[in-house]
């Protein structure tokens, strides 16, 4: 498949469902569910789906879709090849408080493997993507794309950090390897924007230690691998495979923009 051809079209689609989730983020209200998961969920969640589901179907209708918020079970999709995996809006909470981290993320899937990816920001409108055929690109409003690749490590250990989980396991993971960097400094961030910053070089590592979906690290993965770093399970240190199991959870997992990083020396033991 041309993931080239793809990437345009892919990104008219993000700015369709950029703006229906725009609409309902600038309004005075919006209702909040509780799905069964106890993950939060929007009118902004849904309405991105229905975008995206039915511009993908257009785009490539042989190719089935994995969203976040339609379930398939584990006998409908178990023998897909390739598959769209999606999140219609990655980063509820922080649309919810209104900071403006949240992400609508598309990844193809082959074998197992993400292939392909695309993170949309709707609130500024800068869109990530990359591939095992394009590399990694970023492009902001009123500029051309640019290439982006991650960076080789330095003497400062920048560390991509969630605002809501694991700051002191972080610290209590880093301990081994602390010595070999004259200084550890956090960047705080919503939504796999984490996994954007590591891509292009503005961080070198994001441990999650807290449980995430597949559709929340398939598009970054594919970005991640386009621009030189790495996405791994943080047991086993290969990287993530995907729809291999009925339970769409992620292990525990690490990212590096150098795949030198020594995570053999972090690597979370059972």
């Amino acid at each position: 498949m041309d993931q080239q051809r793809l990437i345009t079209p892919l990104i008219q689609i993000c700015e369709r469902a950029s703006k229906a989730i725009l609409e309902i983020y600038q309004g005075e209200h919006f209702s909040v569910e509780t799905k069964q998961d106890n993950s939060p969920v929007t009118q902004a969640d849904i309405a991105a789906h229905e975008i995206i589901k039915k511009g993908l179907f257009e785009l490539t209708p042989d190719i089935p879709q994995l969203s976040e918020e339609e379930g398939i079970s584990y006998q409908q999709r178990k023998n897909w090849s390739r598959f769209w995996c999606i999140d219609p809006l990655d980063g509820t909470k922080e649309f919810i408080h209104r900071n403006g981290e949240f992400t609508i993320n598309i990844a193809l899937i082959e074998d197992n493997k993400p292939v392909l990816g695309i993170i949309y920001i709707p609130v500024s409108d800068i869109v990530y993507w990359g591939g095992s055929q394009i590399n990694a690109w970023k492009k902001q409003p009123n500029h051309p794309p640019a290439q982006i690749r991650s960076k080789p490590m330095g003497p400062e250990l920048i560390v991509a950090a969630s605002r809501r989980h694991g700051q002191d396991e972080h610290h209590n993971l880093l301990k081994p390897i602390e010595h070999r960097f004259q200084h550890v400094t956090n960047k705080g961030m919503g939504s796999s924007l984490k996994m954007c910053l590591i891509a292009e070089g503005l961080a070198d590592f994001y441990p999650r230690l807290f449980p995430t979906s597949e559709w929340d690290t398939a598009a970054a993965q594919a970005i991640v691998e386009a621009a030189g770093g790495k996405l791994v399970n943080a047991s086993d240190l290969h990287p993530l495979r995907y729809n291999e199991r009925e339970s769409l959870i992620n292990p525990f997992f690490f990212v590096c923009g150098d795949p030198q990083f020594p995570l053999e020396e972090i690597r979370v033991k059972h």
